[in-house]
């Protein structure tokens, strides 16, 4: 079971920080927000399991079904990662 908790973890922290670098990339891109709510949603991204998801589904952009999914990898590599830290994968 732990290789493929293992698999799992380093495929969703690598698709994490793909996830991670969307997001800030999209709102670079957003002419509909100011500068200030881009620097807001840019600081944001120190508490990525929160932001991102928030993001997606509050913040407007637009995403598919599949992006909003997908804003909740870093949460889920953060949760698997705490889960090797505290040993609750034997």
């Amino acid at each position: 079971m732990l290789p493929l908790i293992w698999t799992l973890f380093a495929l969703s922290a690598v698709a994490g920080f793909i996830v991670i670098a969307a997001y800030w990339l999209d709102l670079q891109d957003r002419p509909d927000l100011t500068r200030r709510q881009r620097v807001g949603w840019s600081a944001a991204v120190l508490l990525f399991p929160l932001s991102i998801p928030a993001y997606a589904f509050l913040g407007g952009p637009g995403w598919p079904p599949f992006l909003r999914m997908a804003s909740f990898i870093p949460a889920a590599a953060l949760a698997l990662f705490f889960g090797f830290l505290f040993g609750l994968f034997a």
